[in-house]
């Protein structure tokens, strides 16, 4: 008898798959149809911490069960873990020692850890734009639901719980991150090749500078790797012994891999077509009580997706951009995704070595799948799930080359590549792996990676181009070093660019664009000594042929703010300036009114 005639045969999987197809309709009714998106913000930013609180624990505790199960499979390797992790642990240290602790993409980072810094003291979604300190209390005024997925800056905030509120928690996190994500990639490689072939895979991505870029950064881009690396290797021991708390752990993981990035709900695919091969190789439908709710833990995506959709404000469009996803930005994607991964400039913090290395495995991949498709053998668990996940992340990178920001030549979205550089390791290494029996392929790899390194990487992390010309990330640096100092409770800093990295230095602050409203508050506060000093920063623009610097025509103050000039500093093709509101005078008289033509 075969599967889909035992569906129909066998009553308790009849009931099983009926209940799962009610959960899936009224996961769309719910997500799609019954809710608008206003009630969907309203729901997110009250009930999202307690959601992924309940979906994280869950998560643990199906983790221990299956951990429970097969003690002999990971305790022997606790307990003698051999030159595995040492290599592992030396590749960790090489990736953060290879780039300094900082933010790097400004502001996505700084609306992270505004995000979690609110989670941690309301237990609510929001970001914070403005606070004030009341009687020693760091209190939040304004807040925004943000774009971006929430289970990044949830566990960022679990931190904050248990160690205390800090700016630097998040490097630490994606520091722990980085050596979670290596240790993952390291035992699906080898499970896929050979433990030469698995280091191989972790030697080729740590020499590539965006990986170190990103372990030593404030962003996501970690946590987002190594679910994804969770979810392939908890796919890979389902797919080998299907039973009920394998697929609960799976379905659970999947669902906290969509909410670490946007595009990362695509792997659900892959995730679903594993599932029917573990029922085809036990010839039985697995559907424990999780599975079969999983489609309504996918519903608060949905309604973030939708809420995100019906706030344009929130694409971030550039000047003329009117979508966010279009052809019109295939080809200039293209060319863009063609000279990051194959430049030999220090320039970018690519690896051209690993993308050609990774092109020819996947050609050599595309061959196998060709011959597979003509024998149609049965395929090894490991080989399912490299494919059916290598397929997703070429529709993922497929998929960014509409994205309206997606030139990877750009320092800020070349971490959009990471994902696709995972998968050129493990082609790679599989290609390695099926050279060796004619000659020494996975030592020549490793040659090769030793010699990129010096030539190129090394180089490259030297002169950390792809960060230092981050010119925003110096002049945000600056203004710290120079407010700092000057009494961070009693000062007030109105901003030109953003006020959420002030917000985490727990300084007191306002965009420009408010405080040129609010000269008679400011004019208030500073009669009643509310704030010490009052910091204005300003962008100084060329305004004639010859070099001429004026203020920014965005950052002009009105005519009744007094400024006093306190520092200038050049950045590009631009200075920044930091003044001193000294006064706020009476507001100027309206202009009077035309007279009226004669008749």
């Amino acid at each position: 008898m075969n599967l889909p005639s035992q569906f129909l045969s066998d009553p308790p999987a009849r009931k099983r798959l009926l209940l799962f197809g009610l959960s899936g309709a009224l996961a769309l009714a719910l997500g799609f149809v019954l809710v608008t998106p206003h009630l969907a913000e309203v729901l997110i930013v009250n009930g999202g911490y307690y959601y992924m609180l309940g979906l994280f624990g869950l998560f643990g505790f199906y983790a221990v069960r299956v951990a429970r199960a097969r003690p002999a499979v990971w305790s022997g390797w606790l307990r003698r873990p051999g030159w595995p992790a040492l290599a592992i642990a030396g590749a960790t240290a090489f990736a953060l020692w290879s780039d300094p602790f900082q933010h790097k993409v400004l502001f996505d980072e700084y609306v992270l850890q505004a995000t979690a810094f609110h989670m941690h003291v309301t237990k609510e979604i929001g970001t914070v734009i403005r606070a004030y300190d009341f009687n020693g209390t760091w209190l939040p005024i304004d807040t925004f639901l943000d774009k971006r997925p929430y289970f990044f800056t949830f566990i960022l905030s679990l931190v904050h719980d248990l160690v205390g509120y800090r700016i630097a928690n998040v490097f630490f996190l994606n520091a722990g991150l980085t050596a979670c994500f290596l240790s993952l990639v390291y035992w699906f490689g080898r499970e896929l090749t050979s433990r030469a072939g698995g280091l191989l895979v972790v030697v080729l991505l740590v020499t590539m500078p965006l990986f170190g870029q990103n372990a030593t950064c404030a962003g996501m881009e970690m946590h987002n790797l190594t679910m994804l690396l969770l979810v392939m290797c908890l796919a890979l021991l389902y797919l080998r012994a299907p039973d009920a708390d394998r697929l609960a752990l799976l379905c659970l993981a999947t669902v906290l891999l969509a909410q670490s990035r946007y595009e990362s709900v695509i792997f659900v695919g892959p995730v679903a077509v594993v599932i029917l091969a573990g029922w085809w190789r036990v010839r039985a439908v697995l559907l424990p009580w999780v599975a079969v709710v999983t489609p309504l833990l996918l519903i608060p995506y949905a309604w973030h997706n939708r809420y995100v959709s019906s706030v344009p404000l929130l694409w971030q469009l550039g000047e003329g951009q009117k979508t966010r996803f279009s052809t019109g930005y295939l080809a200039e994607n293209l060319q863009n995704a063609y000279d990051f991964l194959f430049s030999f400039s220090n320039t970018y913090a690519n690896s051209w070595y690993l993308a050609i290395l990774g092109c020819a495995g996947l050609v050599y991949f595309l061959g196998c799948a060709i011959r597979w498709l003509r024998r149609r053998p049965a395929l090894p668990a490991e080989q399912v799930v490299a494919v059916l996940f290598g397929a997703a992340i070429a529709g993922n990178f497929a998929m960014l080359m509409f994205y309206y920001w997606s030139r990877l030549t750009d320092s800020i979205a070349a971490r959009f590549a990471l994902p696709a550089c995972v998968l050129f390791a493990l082609a790679a290494a599989v290609l390695a792996r099926r050279l060796d029996r004619r000659f020494p392929a996975t030592r020549a790899a490793f040659l090769g990676a030793g010699a990129f390194l010096l030539v190129a990487a090394l180089p490259a992390m030297a002169h950390r181009l792809y960060t230092t010309q981050n010119l925003v990330m110096q002049e945000v640096d600056w203004e710290h070093d120079f407010v700092v100092p000057r009494g961070r409770g009693t000062l007030l800093f109105i901003s030109n660019k953003s006020t959420i990295p002030w917000v985490l230095w727990k300084i007191p602050a306002l965009i420009n664009g408010v405080a040129r409203q609010r000269g008679d508050q400011l004019r208030y506060h500073m009669t009643q000594g509310t704030f010490r000093e009052i910091i204005v920063a300003q962008a100084l623009r060329p305004t004639t042929p010859g070099g001429k610097f004026g203020v920014d025509p965005d950052d002009v103050m009105p005519e009744n703010f007094q400024l006093e000039t306190l520092a200038e500093k050049r950045f590009g093709g631009r200075m920044a300036r930091l003044s001193r509101l000294v006064a706020v005078g009476p507001d100027p008289p309206p202009p009077p009114a035309a007279a009226k033509a004669a008749p």
